[in-house]
């Protein structure tokens, strides 16, 4: 039986293809002419807080969802 050796391919389409405009602007910023590191870091800081918020938001809804749907699970009488 063949077995897989490499990355998933979903895992290459992710970081690989999607995420080419990210890694371009970023290049961009840091690379490019003319240079202005205090802008490009505080850019860099804007992207990073939207991700830990979004990330959040999304742990927080499954931790809701988790208690209203499988802590305390709903009991037919009868």
């Amino acid at each position: 039986m063949l077995e897989w050796i490499g990355l998933p391919v979903g895992r290459w389409l992710i970081f690989g293809i999607i995420l080419m405009p990210i890694y371009g602007m970023l290049l961009g910023w840091f690379l490019g002419k003319p240079r202005n590191f205090r802008m490009a870091f505080r850019g860099l800081a804007y992207l990073l807080g939207l991700i830990v918020v979004l990330w959040g938001g999304l742990f927080l809804l499954s931790m809701v969802i988790k208690l209203f749907f499988f802590l305390y699970p709903v009991t037919v009488a009868g």
